[in-house]
């Protein structure tokens, strides 16, 4: 039995850029032109009384070939479940237009991931010249039972689960000249339309399957 696709949740963008692009409006306009961090933050809370296991993807530019600051090597994430936070490696075994991560929900749960642009360096912030735009999607995949020489994969549900989602984008303006780079000008926060266009995504199981494993190998 073939997995079902992944359900798409949002689109997503991240940024650390100047507010106007180079060149617009008089000199005077851009002598205090601010740098935008756009961040992208999904709440995902798990409605139901048992705990589940979902896989978060992060896509964009398909086409290999783009420059580093328009691609997933200039992002940085954290999964924070209520009462701990922990980083996300974006990259490690994914390529730079594609990243997934696994998220565990407890039940009655609620976790939020974040993803940003790396706009902080070891020595201070990083030039202004990141943007990053894709989609999200979610999935609920089958995870590993059994042990060798026979194991395989199992269905976490029989039937597709139900959760909420919370797409947003967070904006922090920062000043391009002047002030201290690090001060906060400005704020602002929107969600996002999810894809389904419903209050409660339903999201389909992996069936799973036996796996066969040969021991002298």
């Amino acid at each position: 039995m073939s997995n079902p696709a992944p359900t798409l949740v949002s689109t997503f963008e991240i940024l650390f850029t100047p507010q106007l692009p180079p060149g617009l409006g008089p000199p005077a306009v851009q002598a205090v032109d601010e740098n935008v961090v756009k961040g992208y933050f999904l709440t995902i809370a798990n409605i139901n009384p048992t705990a589940y296991t979902f896989t978060v993807g992060f896509h964009c530019n398909p086409t290999p070939g783009s420059p580093a600051n328009r691609t997933l090597a200039s992002a940085v994430g954290f999964l924070d479940n209520g009462t701990a936070g922990a980083a996300l490696t974006i990259n490690a075994g994914a390529t730079t237009h594609d990243f997934s991560t696994s998220v565990s929900v407890p039940a009655d749960g609620t976790v939020l991931i974040g993803v940003l642009p790396a706009f902080f360096t070891a020595t201070g912030l990083a030039a202004p010249a990141i943007e990053v735009r894709g989609w999200v999607d979610i999935t609920l995949p089958a995870l590993y039972s059994g042990k060798p020489p026979f194991f395989g994969t199992k269905a976490q549900a029989s039937a597709p689960v139900g959760v909420l989602l919370t797409p947003e984008q967070r904006l922090t303006f920062l000043p391009a000249t002047g002030d201290a780079p690090t001060a906060v000008e400005a704020q602002a926060a929107f969600t996002l339309p999810l894809a389904t266009g419903m209050a409660v995504t339903m999201v389909p199981p992996q069936p799973g399957g036996f796996i066969v494993s040969n021991p002298g190998v």
